[in-house]
Formats: C-alpha cells, sequence, structure tokens
C-alpha cells in the first residue's frame, strides 16, 4: 500500500502541475499583456487600472477608447496661467516661479508629477530603451493637451546633438511628438536644431540650468514644409523651465507668433532665480549656426 500510495500521490502531483500549467497557458491567451508597473496579467495596454489610476497627474482622466479621439477638456482647478502648476491660492493668476518676469512659452503643462508610477514609466522609455512607451506615454500627453493641442497647428520637439543621439540611439521627445501627431493629426516638423553641447541638466543645479542651455538651440528654416504660426514643443520633463524657455525663444525668433509647450511630466518646483532671456537682434538670422 506505501508504494501505491506514493505512485498516487506522485500522480496528483503531476495532473496538479499539468492543470497549474493549463491555466496560466490559458491565462497567457486571455491576458498577453502585463502591467508594466506590478505585473499583473491585462487585456491590452501597459499598465493595470489600478496602477493608471494611481499615476500622480495633474489632469482630468480622458476616455481615448475612439480610434479617432477628439480633443478637449483641460485641467481643472486653480492652476498657474503659464506653467499649470496647481495654485495654493486660487486668487492669483501665476505661480511664483513664472510671476514677475516674461516668458517666450504662451502655455505649459504636463499630465502628471515626475514621481512614483510616472517617473518609472519614463525612466524606462528614456534610459532603458523601452521604446514602445512612447505610445502610452503619448497619450498622457493627449490627456493634459487639451487646449493646447486644439490652438496648435503644428508640433514639434525638444532636439539633440548628432553625439548625443548616437549615443542614445533615439530622441525621446521626437517620438512622443510622432506618437501624438499619429493620435491628433497634426504635422510634426523638425522645427529646432542644438548648435552647441550642454552639460546633462539632471546634475545641475537649477540656476545653474538656465545658464547650460543659454544659445544652445536655433530655430530650423523648413523650406517647402509650410508656415505655422502657433507650434507646440514636446518634451518628456519639465524641470525648471529652462530648455523650454530656451527652445521657445529660439522658435519665436525664428517666426513663429506662438509657442505652446507640453510634457509628459515636471518636478516639484524649488524657488530659485531665473535670468531673464532677450530676443537677439533682428540683424541676424535665427538659424545661423546651425
Amino acid at each position: 500500500m506505501g508504494v501505491q500510495t506514493q505512485a498516487r500521490a506522485g500522480v496528483l502531483t503531476l495532473l496538479g502541475e499539468a492543470a497549474r500549467y493549463l491555466v496560466r497557458g490559458a491565462l497567457g491567451l486571455l491576458y498577453p499583456f502585463h502591467c508594466y508597473l506590478c505585473n499583473k496579467p491585462i487585456e491590452s495596454g501597459y499598465l493595470c487600472p489600478e496602477c493608471y489610476a494611481g499615476l500622480p497627474r495633474l489632469c482630468p482622466p480622458l476616455a481615448l477608447a475612439s480610434a479617432s479621439p477628439s480633443i478637449s477638456g483641460s485641467t481643472p482647478g486653480a492652476i498657474c496661467g503659464r506653467c499649470g502648476l496647481p495654485l495654493e491660492d486660487p486668487k492669483v493668476d501665476l505661480c511664483d516661479g513664472c510671476a514677475g518676469r516674461p516668458w517666450f512659452f504662451e502655455q505649459a503643462r504636463s499630465f502628471g508629477f515626475y514621481e512614483a508610477g510616472l517617473e518609472e514609466l519614463i525612466k524606462g522609455f528614456k534610459f532603458k530603451g523601452e521604446r514602445a512607451l512612447a505610445r502610452e506615454l503619448a497619450r498622457y500627453l493627449f490627456e493634459a493637451g487639451g487646449e493646447l493641442l486644439a490652438q496648435a497647428e503644428a508640433l514639434t520637439f525638444v532636439p539633440m546633438t548628432r553625439r548625443r543621439l548616437r549615443s542614445r540611439g533615439f530622441n525621446q521627445a521626437e517620438l512622443l511628438a510622432r506618437e501624438l501627431g499619429r493620435l491628433t493629426g497634426l504635422p510634426v516638423v523638425p522645427a529646432l536644431v542644438k548648435v552647441r553641447e550642454t552639460e546633462d541638466q539632471v546634475s545641475l543645479r537649477p540656476d545653474e540650468r538656465w545658464k547650460n542651455v543659454q544659445g544652445a538651440f536655433a530655430a530650423v528654416d523648413l523650406d517647402g514644409v509650410g508656415r505655422f504660426d502657433r507650434i507646440l514643443l514636446i518634451d518628456d520633463v519639465y524641470t525648471t523651465g529652462a530648455t523650454a524657455e530656451e527652445c521657445s525663444r529660439a522658435l519665436r525668433e525664428g517666426g513663429y507668433s506662438t509657442v505652446f509647450v507640453l510634457t509628459v511630466a515636471r518636478t516639484r518646483p524649488r524657488p530659485e532665480p531665473k535670468p531673464e532671456l532677450k530676443l537677439k537682434p533682428k540683424g541676424k538670422e535665427a538659424g545661423d549656426g546651425a
């Protein structure tokens, strides 16, 4: 009986393993995707509903079930009229960082804060080469873009130097812009060029970031592409606004009347003095040195 019992137990173990294998296989057929953040099986996409709901967002959810979603919606509540940061005092129009100085971009908006799950998604996309995440992050741009997308005539992106592009293999801002263009139907134009190398902004203090990018960008003469007046600049993260402002200055010097800025995320601000930028004299072409 002992041998028979052991044999029966062995058979049951094998049957149990086979059953678990079949269940895993069936789940794999039903749920071939897994949440990027928690690895839970999901029917499609990149995030499970719980992880998506937990993103540190700055804009309200927007249904994107339609293959051709309409551009609508805006960030609710009291926000800075310039950068979109939530305001503690609803009686003021601008946050401390935007008040008291002119800006070359009209408005900036971000999907959420650069932290928690949203930070993990961006780092995976940007530093681990997971380019497929561009489509998911572009949907977040669409949700946050609302009124900016409705006003923009074209999209552009923060450029890289050729050396940095070769090192990373892709420009994350360009991939985001092209995926957003696919969602919205807006044309994507390479309106900017980076004319000199800069230090990595991540390692710099806020005041150093402004000095680091001054004069680093120039507008491109887009012969044959068409003339756009209102353009939307795309990037992954808004920190101090230094890169967005310097790119916007170059675009304004290149003839664009209105520049908007849209990023997937933004960092929580730290109050720091910002140097005031000035337009170059009209006698010099904005594209010189590109």
